[in-house]
This record gives structure tokens, sequence and C-alpha cells, in this order.
């Protein structure tokens, strides 16, 4: 069976009294092994966490397999964008949630602080439905694009050593925190 190669996106932690960027990490790994830690900056509740994504994944000029994060919002309401990213470059995206999210709760703040609402609601829900499946070590919840839950299912206990967070996307969220704890991003 081929190594799956996936490119994993986190953000860090951020203050919005900081200033107005927070950082990203993205870890190129084939299977559970590291190859590429990759970092940049988007904008608090901005519009470029898709044009990063795509900005990577031409830098690692590699295959890659599947782009996967913990939920399309990265660093406040910016979005990943699942549709624009298969559209683009034909890769499937994966979002492993650690909750099913409150819709309502969802687009009321963003009827409340977004003038654009309408069109980042289009993209959270252009993810498709949130996929649960009971695994190992816990409940997998899930939503896809440009993949059958099955599959997607299939890639993340692959890429789970321990519980229910596939290991590239674990490795990316801890470079994330590392970084977002620097002194340019917190008080």
């Amino acid at each position: 069976m081929p190594v799956f190669r996936v490119l994993a996106v986190a953000g860090g932690g951020f203050s919005k009294a900081v200033g107005g960027n927070a950082p990203i990490a993205f870890v190129y790994a084939e299977g559970i092994r590291p190859k590429r830690l990759i970092f940049r900056e988007v904008e608090i509740d901005g519009l470029d966490a898709t044009p990063k994504v795509l900005e990577v994944i031409e830098e690692i000029k590699e295959r890659v397999d599947a782009v996967m994060a913990r939920s399309l919002p990265i660093s406040g309401f910016n979005l990943i964008d699942p549709k624009a990213i298969f559209e683009r470059t034909g890769i499937p995206t994966v979002f492993v949630l650690s909750d099913k999210p409150d819709e309502e709760a969802v687009a009321s703040a963003l009827r409340k602080h977004f003038g654009d609402w309408e069109a980042r609601l289009e993209v959270l829900r252009g993810a498709g439905a949130v996929w649960e499946s009971p695994g190992d070590d816990g409940k997998v919840l899930l939503e896809c694009f440009g993949i059958l839950p099955v599959d997607a299912f299939r890639v993340v206990r692959r890429l789970s050593i321990f519980g229910t967070s596939p290991e590239p996307l674990r490795i990316a969220a801890m470079a994330a925190r590392a970084v977002s704890r620097s002194a340019r991003f917190c008080p």
C-alpha cells in the first residue's frame, strides 16, 4: 500500500489585543513521518487562510494526498475553503473535529461580526455533513470534501498513534502553539 502524504494545518493561539496576525504551522508528512515544517501568518478573522494553504502546497512540490486540519476556521473565523482547494488542486480536505459545531451559534456569530457573513457561512456549509465513527480510543468526528467519509476515517485511523488525532495534525498543532507563545504574538 502506498504511503499516504498529508499536509496538516494548525493555527496557533492569538490575542486580538496584540495585533491582527496569528501563526499557522504546516506539517508535510509521509504517513506518520513528518518531512517538512513550514510556518506562515494569517490575519485574525481574515480571508487569507486558503491562499496560504495553496501557497504551501505549491512550495512543497511533492504529492499531497489530503489537506488536514482540526476545523475550517483557523485564527478566529479565517476559513480554509475545502471547495476552493479541491477545485484548484484536486486535493481533498479532511477536518478532524473535537466537537460537533453548533451551527446556529456559528451563524449568529458570523451575522453579528462580519459584513460578509453569508459568504463565510457558505464556505462552512460547503464542507458537508459532520460524520461520526467510533474508534478504539474514542469517537472520531470529521468533515471531508473530495474524499468519501469511509476513506477519510481510514486515513485518520492510519495516521493516529495515540487517541483520535492524526500524528501530522498533532505535530502541527504543537508547533503552532509553540510559535504563538513568542513575544511577537503574546503580550
